[in-house]
């Protein structure tokens, strides 16, 4: 939760002569599968049918993340409680998935707050008043809710919307972001961050530079802090926790052991010093000017990638100071001017908040075009962590249970704006930071509650959260663990490292460890279920089940993956599969199993009836709909559900091995759950960088002549060159990455694509202008452009004259230098720009292009030697450029197809003619000189 902050703005008061309110733009789509499927199940549904009949008609009603319970309250309020108390005023909440679902509940949430004061229009039967507006675009319209007197929710339906870039850019259409600055933030973070000091910098920085557009809050959290020994030690486990957590160290402050208390016990040796709310996908480096406040000259979050490069004109300034680091984590956060959202508009290509439009931003090189990004760093004490998967999700829950988020806690539920929510729960903190519901409500009266029953027998070990009306028996062990309301755990469980969502029933003997159990679950006796573990809701784990770890079972449907880039929407696979497979030895138990309540009893299995209300078997309406979907080999005869698989990852490629990525997406999915190993994630990280760097960014053999490669097929040559040229899309001419270059991005395609697209009856200056502006966005150079043009031009010349002979190949290509010539003109430089059409003429005439017409044309003789000649005649080559590019090609053997082609007849005639003409000339002007000094 923020402090307090009751100015709404932090401009100065002269400068407006009325003040703005402070607005805050939430995204509640993370726009990632990692918490499916629990996030493309029906919402509000407990049952297994009703999740499997609501399937057909889903979209909308899918549980968004930020309605996913942490610590028994939905994630929305603590954003939105944090946010108010930062003195936001109003919030605009922008989401694509589960917006019927999302709107409900906040229109049902915001109807219970008493202090409600709202001028807008409409009333609904719960008494939140709001006013609805339908939008012609983006596949939605907005709702505005009445949150408090000081708060109002603006709800934006961006149902077409895949990525944050589509939903920045609809955002910035509708023209409702009016303060400077805004704040944008994540929907999967949980903070108590005070932004007054963050949002002042930014005001100030912004009054004396326009271009200052962004402050993105950073927590410092150290290094990874791997040494040899614990990268070698692979079959280590993390068992061990601190007994005392009282004395544990906030999991996000730096490494410093001095601030660890001398009595404490040593946790593991390998990831203790992990910062655990790093996430698997990305491995942030950066490069800070400390000495103008830290503002972001690197930003690089590939974890696959070894080399990172900084533009040298940072360097420039004698004042900086830059350090590179990788011992902060993004937590979510920013401070934006509207010029943030402008520029997504503007750069249409944009879909990724920080992989591409920060990347880009701050390795603008141009002068006039750069956007100024900082970081404000977090002061010790300050909490910011999120939940973007399962494993980060379980870290941030005993975060806030061990009091690192103060006063985001508990047994503070009953304050401020949890005081209208819908549970009515109150918690009290015990010995051990174990959390209870004091029973009763506010009012004290009971209000349909009884506090939590635990037998005498059972080990409660904290940190640890026990809802309402739950039920534990005797000999229990429950540690590290959130129970929700109503649940049920009989005699003999053992629940550690997992979380209960509510209504769940745990039978007599069943062990779970690192598992979350969405609503309406059971799980039958003398199961086994391992960490990484998600049970959907109104699953069922039959009898004596064991199973695996990193199983996800569900009763929805597979839905559709309407999207091939975003990775926003899932295809499991089919309910046939049993990779993840565990063995059932039990019968069937009894279907009518149901919990108890009111005052302590022995909880047994007929028993359970009152907690979970009718089990998921009783209710269906069809049990072969239920029998279809369930993976009865691992789940057990008496269970419910089938396992998810997730779909390959964002970058597969159609072409890929399939099961090489589908073993990639199971990995992905391992990665982001409860109980997995951080350290093997590094591990793989750093053997992935040392082999790009042995194999991927070395330049000394693409045209190598060793006698190896001397006796290869010129189908082994070909594509050779194709995997050099694919590796220079991101190199400069030094083996370095190209900083900004969007990752998959063939620039020289891109371009000649644009040409291909433009329409000779527009003006040439309107293509130079789209060329120059993709340019700038890819960071790309005038030599890309001149090759993607030169592709172009010879591609529109072979699609009018299909297979001509050398003369009309070169008359066709005068006629077209007359339009085209202009553009050559304008963005030719100098002879890096003319040896590089000299290369496209080149690659075209090997077929490394991928097009077998041009290939077909320039690689017989005499056409690559007239087109080369055509160029130099009508000056968009010099001699000089030509001279650069032979002197480079005389060392290929004439075995290899460059080889081949350079040391054709009319090339080396035209070379020699060339060369001739060329002496000739400096030879008259040395003797035009002599004349002129005897004249003297």
């Amino acid at each position: 939760m923020g402090r307090s902050n009751n100015t709404s703005s932090t401009s100065d008061p002269s400068d407006n002569k009325h003040e703005q309110k402070l607005q805050a733009v939430l995204l509640a789509d993370t726009f990632s599968n990692s918490f499916h499927p629990i996030t493309f199940e029906p919402y509000g549904s407990d049952d297994a049918s009703e999740n499997i009949n609501n399937n057909n008609n889903v979209k909308g009603k899918e549980r968004p993340l930020v309605l996913c319970p942490l610590n028994n309250v939905p994630l929305l309020h603590h954003t939105i409680d944090f946010l108010q108390g930062s003195g936001v005023e109003e919030l605009f909440l922008l989401a694509s998935s589960g917006v019927d679902a999302l709107e409900g509940y906040i229109r049902k949430f915001a109807g219970g707050n008493k202090n409600a004061n709202s001028s807008t229009t409409g009333e609904h039967q719960d008494g939140a008043k709001t006013s609805y507006h339908k939008s012609e675009s983006s596949g939605g319209g907005s709702a505005k809710i009445v949150w408090s007197s000081k708060l109002t929710i603006t709800m934006l339906r961006f149902t077409d919307c895949t990525n944050a870039g589509d939903a920045l850019r609809e955002l910035d259409r509708r023209n409702v972001i009016k303060s400077d600055p805004f704040i944008l933030m994540q929907g999967d973070v949980v903070s108590n961050v005070d932004l007054r000091e963050a949002m002042e910098g930014h005001a100030q920085r912004r009054k004396k530079d326009n271009a200052a557009i962004m402050t993105i809050l950073l927590q410092e959290v150290g290094g990874w802090g791997l040494d040899e020994d614990d990268e070698d030690d692979d079959n280590a486990t993390d068992k061990e926790e601190e007994a005392d957590s009282t004395t544990m160290d906030n999991p996000n402050s730096p490494n410093d052991s001095s601030s660890r208390p001398s009595n404490k016990r040593k946790v593991h040796s390998r990831n203790h010093q992990l910062p655990p709310l790093r996430s698997s996908t990305d491995d942030l480096l950066l490069a800070l000017d400390k000495s103008h406040h830290n503002r972001i000259l690197l930003w690089d979050s590939n974890p696959s990638r070894s080399i990172s490069s900084i533009p040298t004109i940072f360097f420039n300034d004698n004042t900086s100071n830059i350090a590179l680091t990788r011992n902060y984590l993004d937590v979510g956060i920013d401070i934006c001017s509207p010029d943030v959202l402008a520029r997504f508009s503007d750069e249409f290509d944009y879909r990724q908040l920080r992989s591409q439009f920060v990347a880009n931003c701050v390795a603008e090189e141009e002068i006039g075009l750069q956007s100024r990004i900082f970081g404000h760093m977090l002061a010790r004490g300050e909490y910011a962590g999120r939940m973007g998967d399962m494993r980060r999700y379980h870290r941030v829950s005993m975060d806030l249970l061990r009091r690192w988020c103060y006063p985001l806690v508990p047994d503070n539920y009953g304050h401020q704006s949890y005081e209208h929510h819908p549970a009515e729960a109150s918690y009290v903190v015990e010995r051990h930071l174990v959390y209870r519901d004091v029973g009763v409500g506010r009012s004290g009266s009971s209000s349909g509650r009884s506090r939590s029953h635990v037998g005498r027998s059972t080990q409660l070990l904290g940190p640890l959260l026990l809802g309402p009306n739950n039920s534990i028996g005797e000999r229990c062990t429950l540690q590290r663990a959130v129970l929700g309301p109503n649940c049920t755990v009989m005699d003999g469980c053992s629940v550690v490292d997992s979380h209960l969502w509510g209504n769940v029933v745990v039978e007599e003997g069943a062990r779970l460890n690192g598992v979350i159990v969405c609503e309406g679950a059971i799980v039958r006796a003398g199961a086994l279920v391992e960490r990484g573990c998600v049970i959907g809701r109104g699953c069922i784990v039959g009898e004596k089940v064991h199973l695996k770890e990193f199983t996800r079972i569900t009763c929805a449907a597979e839905v559709e993956d309407d999207d091939d880039y975003s990775g926003f929407d899932d295809s499991s696979s089919s309910s046939e599969e049993d990779e993840s497979s565990s063995s059932s030895d039990g019968n069937s138990s009894d279907d009518d199993d149901e919990g108890s309540e009111g005052s302590y009893e022995k909880v047994t299995s007929s028993t359970a009836k009152a907690v979970v209300g009718s089990s998921a078997l009783d209710t269906m309406a069809d049990r072969s709909t239920i029998d279809a979907i369930t993976n009865h080999a691992v789940v057990g005869k008496d269970g419910v559900g089938r396992v998810y698989i997730p779909s390959p990852p964002d970058d597969y490629d159609s072409d890929d091995d399939e099961e090489e990525a589908q073993a990639a997406a199971l990995e992905l999915m391992k990665s982001q759950s409860i109980g997995y190993d951080m350290a093997l994630t590094y591990q793989k990280w750093k053997k992935m960088q040392m082999e790009e760097e042995d194999d991927g960014f070395s330049l000394d053999g693409i045209n190598s002549d060793s006698d190896d490669e001397m006796a290869t097929s010129d189908d082994d040559w070909t594509n050779d060159a194709d995997r050099a040229a694919d590796n220079m899309n991101h190199l400069d001419d030094e083996g370095m990455q190209i900083t900004g270059r969007q990752k998959g991005v063939d620039v020289v395609k891109e371009l000649r694509d644009i040409c291909l697209e433009h329409e000779i009856s527009s003006p040439v200056e309107n293509l130079r202008i789209e060329l120059n502006s993709f340019k700038f966005s890819q960071n790309a150079t005038y030599a890309d452009c001149c090759k993607g043009a030169m592709m172009a031009v010879m591609e529109k010349l072979l699609e009018e004259v299909p297979s001509p002979s050398p003369g009309k190949l070169v008359a066709s290509l005068k006629k077209s230098l007359g339009y085209w010539g202009t553009l050559f003109q304008s963005i030719c430089m100098g002879s890096e720009e003319e040896k590089a059409i000299i290369h496209s003429l080149e690659s075209m005439a090997l077929g490394t292009n991928n097009n077998g017409a041009t290939a077909a044309v320039l690689g017989k003789e005499p056409a690559f030697r007239f087109v080369l000649q055509t160029l130099h005649d009508q000056e968009i080559v010099n001699e000089q450029a030509i001279f650069e590019w032979a002197s480079d090609r005389k060392e290929e053997g004439k075995d290899s197809p460059m080889g081949a082609l350079f040391w054709q007849k009319p090339t080396q005639d035209f070379l020699e003619w060339l060369e001739e003409d060329s002496s000739s000339e400096s030879g008259s002007g040395s003797d035009d000189d002599d004349d002129d000094e005897d004249s003297d």
